[in-house]
């Protein structure tokens, strides 16, 4: 018997000596780690100010010390890189370098990508901001501060001892010391960093927006007839809201089960009041960009065929009361611009291969429901430029947006 127990009390042992190596051998030999400057554009300013005072330029591959601060100038940013974790620094930003598993967000904006590396723990001014590895968390500090979550959960704590968990796709918005009682939904830049760290989540996003100022510049009419085979209890909107944030939430209920359609489409307007991004609204409600515009074409189906008939009553309330956004003009001039209430294309990283068939997508749906509408479409079709994304063929001028800077 006691040469039987003798073993398993070594076996304890030995399984807690490897515990601890665990929680501190290997939390040592992240925060010893070395951190590398990458991902710099050329001819963009970008800096590091050594402890000693010392100001050098930052050039891709550069080794950075404790101490140091990475400072980048307008249309600039950088990536600090630990192991397999990514930091990708926003334009007019300051980040400094406490250690391999800690760093500190002066200004400007950062995303943490640690999805497929170690945790970080970011300093925030008033606020300390935990990333768990499997994670990725955007922070920003300006006149407030915001803090959400890409991927995974993020815990953020106050200096005065409060604390709070952010699910995914969520954020929060600090304007003193206290933390808020509850999150928002999260509101999406589409930048660099966001399409590094969530890659499929901004693809969706991108096509929405897209759909959505597609939607905004064909007139009213559209509105009308997509929704027309739409069944449920429809919300009227306040006057002058894009005629897109009258009907993707449709959209997006459409490309879930039929039998909760209706808290869906609720659930999308109340996440869109919230300021919820596009493609933060149809993540989740656990659908994407490939769903909503199979779903646009089903409800074009009806147009089609011949199907739609009298357009409900319900929605005389989106077109018929003469107001802002509904007078079926079709001049684009109360849609909101090209963004759709959300994801601000204007701060979108350089077009990419995936932009461009991305694009294509949205364009062969945008281009069916034109062909589909009655001849009262707005004419001539023209090319309207959008931010990251090639143009599409729309039914009218939309706004330019202000250009993103580069």
């Amino acid at each position: 018997m006691g040469q039987t127990a003798h073993p398993g009390r070594a076996g304890l042992l030995v399984c807690a000596l490897i515990a601890a190596v665990a929680l501190t051998g290997c939390g040592e030999s992240v925060a010893s780690a070395t951190t590398t400057l990458t991902g710099l554009l050329p001819d963009r300013d970008v800096r590091v100010v050594h402890a000693n005072g010392q100001v050098v330029a930052g050039v891709n591959g550069l080794r950075l010390h404790r101490g140091d601060v990475v400072r980048t100038g307008p249309g600039a940013r950088a990536t600090l890189v630990t192991r397999s974790r990514h930091v990708y620094e926003g334009a007019d930003a300051a980040v400094q370098i406490v250690d391999g598993a800690t760093e500190v967000l002066r200004q400007g904006s950062v995303v943490v990508d640690a999805v497929h590396g170690p945790g970080l723990r970011l300093s925030v001014a008033a606020l300390t901001v935990d990333t768990a590895a499997g994670s990725a968390t955007r922070a920003e500090r300006a006149v407030t501060l915001r803090v959400g979550t890409l991927v995974g959960s993020t815990e953020v704590a106050s200096d005065t001892g409060q604390q709070l968990r952010l699910g995914a796709l969520s954020q929060i918005v600090v304007g003193g010391d206290a933390l808020p009682g509850t999150s928002s939904p999260l509101r999406l830049t589409d930048d660099y960093g966001e399409t590094h760290a969530a890659p499929d989540l901004i693809r969706d996003d991108k096509a929405l927006v897209y759909l959505a100022a597609g939607v905004d510049s064909t007139g009213a009419q559209t509105v009308k007839t997509v929704t027309a085979s739409w069944t449920g209890q429809l919300e009227k909107p306040p006057a002058g809201v894009a005629r897109s944030e009258q009907l993707l939430p449709v959209v997006i209920a459409a490309a879930g089960h039929p039998k909760d359609a209706q808290q869906r489409y609720g659930d999308a307007i109340g996440m869109r009041k919230a300021g919820g991004s596009w493609g933060v609204v149809a993540h989740r409600l656990h659908t994407n960009s490939d769903a909503v515009l199979a779903a646009f074409d089903r409800l074009n189906h009806f147009i089609a065929t011949g199907q739609v008939g009298t357009i409900p009553a319900a929605l005389d309330l989106l077109a018929g009361d003469g107001s802002g956004g509904s007078d079926g003009s079709g001049d684009g001039s109360d849609g909101g611009g090209g963004d759709g209430g959300g994801g601000n294309p204007t701060a979108s990283p350089t077009p990419t291969p995936s932009d461009t068939s991305l694009s294509g997508t949205v364009q062969d749906t945008v281009n069916k429901i034109l062909k589909l509408l009655p001849s009262s479409t707005p004419t001539p079709v023209v090319s309207v430029p959008l931010p990251s994304l090639p143009a599409v063929p729309l039914g009218a001028v939309l706004p330019s947006p202000t250009p993103a800077p580069h």
